[in-house]
């Protein structure tokens, strides 16, 4: 008798064992962040490092506020971009955060000896899944990486204010290569003109 009472007590406990792991599996995997699983692989300690610090900061245009401050983000971006290696600049815009993708794109233009500028705008026009931040003075505003590097980078939106004074195409862009960029990049909505 003792052996039938046992057994009938494991088919009781296997459903609610079951509902229990389930719960709690979903719990976890709500919180879970694509960048827990980064393969940081051929990136150096240091970049690493400002890397997850200047994940969260958003871009800034280096001067914020009312007192019209120069914020640290501003510094480790450019600091990002200057250190880092083009391989690492390379796999970083497949990192999981629109500000550090953007960081790449725009550290992969700036490379002087970088060959595949137009590719790498190409490359940022179809990459949507991430919105950034922009921040300039007082205000920030979301777009896509693409819109902030063909709008404040490049400046060749012929559709968009004029580059300041000395800015136009100084990243040897030929005529055919920015007829290229703007077909594809206008066939996205603007997410903030």
């Amino acid at each position: 008798m003792k052996k039938n009472k046992r057994h009938h007590r494991i088919p009781i406990f296997l459903p609610i064992i079951t509902i229990i792991g389930i719960g709690i599996i979903t719990i976890l995997s709500s919180f879970y962040e694509k960048t827990w699983s980064y393969n940081w692989n051929e990136i150096s300690v240091q970049i690493r490092d400002s890397v997850k610090i200047a994940a969260h900061g958003g871009i800034s245009s280096g001067v914020v506020g009312v007192a019209a401050v120069k914020p640290k983000q501003f510094d480790r971006r450019h600091w990002i971009m200057q250190n880092a290696t083009e391989s690492e600049l390379l796999k970083l815009t497949n990192y999981p955060n629109a500000t550090i993708k953007t960081i790449a794109y725009e550290g992969l233009l700036r490379k002087i000896n970088y060959t595949n500028k137009t590719d790498i705008v190409l490359k940022s026009i179809a990459d949507t899944e991430y919105p950034m931040v922009y921040q300039t003075g007082c205000h920030g505003t979301r777009m896509s990486i693409a819109e902030y590097l063909v709008e404040f980078v490049l400046y060749i939106d012929d559709k968009s204010p004029p580059a300041p004074d000395g800015i136009r195409n100084r990243f040897g862009f030929s005529e055919a290569d920015i007829n290229v960029i703007m077909i594809e990049y206008r066939k996205n909505p603007s997410s903030w003109k």
